[in-house]
């Protein structure tokens, strides 16, 4: 095809009209596919992002669009947090902000959740995988259905006791 282009010189009009069609028609479908794909992840990041912002709770450690960075003291009923920057030593201060403005925490929505759950489970069959050829014991893989909360009852009934 692009052969064909150079031999007659760009001139296409002549020789085979249809040729232009057909590679402007390539390019517009190359286009509209990646707009396409990205519009996805966008639409994915953008949802992340919405759980992560929902997962806010006090005691998170955010950071803001502007640079502030700070601890969620309380979030409010109208979409706004409470931050507490500075130290003991140099004074606090708290801010009131809207919760739009955070760019960046370490709160986790359920998709981030889920995602990090499915790598320490893909990594810990790999570890399996790699000691059953080696004939080594495999570590037990972690359950996945277990809360955190029932592991630590134990210990908490053994300092009662």
């Amino acid at each position: 095809m692009f052969w064909s282009l150079l031999e007659n010189g760009g001139n296409t009009t002549q020789s085979n009209p249809w040729m232009m069609y057909i590679v402007l028609g390539v390019v517009v479908v190359i286009f509209v596919v990646w707009m396409v794909f990205s519009g996805r992840k966008s639409k994915q990041r953008q949802k992340e992002y919405t759980e992560q912002l929902e997962a806010i709770r006090p005691g998170h450690k955010v950071k803001t669009a502007g640079g502030i960075c700070g601890i969620v003291v309380e979030v409010c009923d109208d979409n706004t947090v409470i931050m507490e920057t500075g130290s003991e030593t140099a004074g606090k201060s708290y801010i009131k902000m809207d919760k739009e403005l955070i760019a960046q925490t370490d709160a986790k929505g359920p998709t981030q959740i889920a995602r990090e759950e499915a790598e320490a489970r893909r990594k810990a069959e790999e570890a399996e995988k790699k000691a059953k050829k080696s004939g080594e014991v495999p570590a037990p893989v972690p359950a996945r259905d277990e809360p955190a909360e029932e592991k630590s009852a134990p210990a908490e009934e053994k300092e009662e006791k």
